[in-house]
């Protein structure tokens, strides 16, 4: 009755009569109760939905940040923010409580850097550069902006299974490829986990293999970025000249100019990507001719003239962002004398190279960038620790140095009130050769991470499937190719091939994710199949609702039919043999 009170001193409202309803006739009768019945709950569900969302992590290790850590505490998350860490925190009454006694929680992971295609069907890609006021070079777009088009669920998904609650997303594909974004990683609109929808210009300073495409030689996308740069602080005192003395021409209009020219003036961060040590070193140099803000991505060679680079990196007040896929062991063949001496030498120093980074007194912030999948950053960096790389450098080049970076370290980086509530959930340390993550919280929501065990089962081959959605019987064709435990695929459906975003094989299980947007339903789908020789029956879910499914394989690959048919008659035998007896 709390709402029906009245303030003290406050006046009684004067009443006035209102018009009596008409009667509704009773044919209508039902119709009128449903529609009060809806009314009540729309006007109902605001006010549910605005209901705070809290949480309790007790009993977990906290490491608050590099070099801060709490045995035994508790954490509070309500609203998609920290609102406690301590020792000595209770849990408000209105929390929902996670025992997590044992469990270890860090701050959610930092993903500095990766970069995913530009949609070729969007009209500005689409568009010719009179169309839209751009360079007329296909390599120079620095007017894209990757906000728009950074979500992808498959891809988030599995940076989520690594520990990353947030990346920078750039666009993939030319030489000036245009602007990243930092992305939240969690299942909300897109709108809801855009954290800066401008991070930084990215530019390739490289050779091309993009056909047709000019240039194509590392000397020409050097002179290509150097000019590009060049025009666009032209352009930028053009305009400005122009805005102070408007009676003279008007400079023309040039998007790519336009959004390049905050960078050229050294107001907006410059990513530089290069594929070996003296392409590192030309981008530096470039970046000092320039007078750039440059973040320079690493290329795993470092170690080579630690000196020069970290001198450079100082110079510039550049951060290096530095992938660790690091090389595997080489194989000895029947003549060891065969094996290459300077690949025998990069695979014993590459993990020593963060530790040589640091130690010189570079900036350094670790991505997965370069590696199959994220979730093999975790061995990487336990090589890296092995090579002398210290814990608390490892966890800050993921977390705090990222976050400060970026401009964002009042909100994330670390585990303290106010902050954003991202964080990871893990047995042990979070460094070492099998990880064991249990989950991630984004914006105080919670995603269970899957545990992956050893591929059981072989499912590659055609599968006839028949999907049960409330009744409705859809046939379907699921073609899965490769190795487990990640295969490749397509599933048919509808007259369309949809290709599978990921395949994962886990026991006896295997885990499909796709797109739904060819068949008319955006999202991600997910299927999960139980596979018994050539028979599957499993569940999924999608934006329509979950459905069930089941269907044999109808061909594979030839030792997958043979095994199954020797399976099949051994099946057989034994049954025979049962009967005689």
């Amino acid at each position: 009755m709390d709402c029906l009170t009245r303030p003290r001193g406050s006046k009684r409202p004067s009443h006035t009569r209102r018009a009596r309803p008409a009667p509704v006739p009773a044919a209508l009768a039902p119709f009128s109760t449903t529609l009060t019945i809806l009314t009540i709950l729309a006007v109902a569900a605001p006010a549910s939905a605005a209901a705070p969302d809290v949480h309790a992590l007790t009993g977990v290790r906290i490491v608050v940040a590099p070099g801060q850590v709490i045995e035994s505490g508790t954490i509070v998350l309500r609203d998609g923010l920290i609102e406690a860490v301590g020792e000595d925190v209770e849990p408000p009454p209105d929390a929902r409580i996670w025992e997590h006694e044992g469990l270890t929680v860090y701050p959610g992971l930092i993903e500095t850097y990766t970069e995913r295609p530009w949609p070729e069907e969007d009209p500005v890609a689409k568009a010719a550069p009179e169309a839209r006021a751009a360079s007329p070079n296909p390599l120079v777009h620095p007017e894209r902006e990757m906000a728009s088009f950074a979500a992808d669920d498959s891809a988030d998904a599995r940076l989520r299974e690594a520990g990353f609650t947030a990346a920078v997303v750039a666009p993939r594909g030319g030489l000036l490829r245009g602007q990243s974004v930092l992305l939240g990683l969690g299942e909300a609109p897109l709108r809801d986990r855009i954290l800066l929808p401008r991070v930084a210009q990215n530019v390739t300073v490289g050779a091309t293999d993009e056909r047709g495409a000019y240039p194509s030689s590392i000397m020409g996308s050097v002179a290509l970025a150097r000019e590009s740069f060049l025009e666009a602080e032209w352009y930028r005192q053009a305009l400005a000249t122009y805005r102070a003395h408007p009676a003279q021409r008007r400079p023309g209009y040039d998007a790519s100019l336009e959004a390049l020219a905050p960078a050229a003036a050294g107001d907006e961060p410059v990513v530089l990507e290069s594929e070996d040590l003296l392409g590192l070193l030309r981008s530096a140099r470039l970046a000092d001719e320039l007078g750039l803000d440059p973040w320079l991505i690493g290329t795993g060679e470092e170690y080579r003239r630690p000196a020069l680079v970290a001198e450079l990196a100082r110079r510039l007040g550049a951060p290096i962002i530095l992938p660790v896929a690091f090389p595997e062991a080489p194989e000895v063949g029947e003549d060891p004398i065969d094996l290459d001496l300077e690949t025998l030498r990069h695979w014993k120093a590459a993990p020593g190279n963060p530790a040589t980074l640091r130690e010189a007194g570079v900036t350094l912030a670790v991505t997965s960038y370069r590696l199959d999948q994220p979730k093999e950053l975790h061995a990487r960096m336990a090589r890296a620790l092995e090579a002398g790389l210290s814990p608390d450098d490892a966890l800050a080049s993921l977390t705090t140095v990222p976050a400060r970076l970026l401009g964002m370290d009042d909100r994330l980086g670390t585990l303290e009130p106010g902050k954003i509530a991202n964080l990871v959930v893990l047995e042990g340390d979070l460094f070492r050769e099998e990880t064991k993550i249990q989950e991630v919280w984004i914006d105080g929501r919670r995603y269970e991470v899957q545990a992956i065990e050893p591929p059981e089962v072989e499912p590659a081959g055609t599968w006839e499937l028949k999907v049960d959605a409330g009744g409705e019987i859809i046939p379907v064709t699921l073609v899965l190719e490769g190795d487990v435990p990640s295969l490749t695929g397509v599933l048919q459906a509808m007259g369309n091939d949809i290709p599978l975003s990921s395949a994962q094989v886990s026991g006896s299980s295997v885990i499909i994710e796709f797109d739904g947007s060819s068949v008319g339903m955006p999202g991600t789908f997910t299927m999960t199949l139980e596979i018994e020789g050539d028979r599957a029956r499993g569940s999924g879910d999608g934006p329509p609702g979950p459905f069930g499914l089941s269907g044999t394989r109808t061909s594979g690959p030839p030792e997958v039919r043979a095994l199954a048919n020797l399976t099949a008659r051994a099946s057989l035998s034994t049954a025979s043999q049962e009967v005689l007896r």
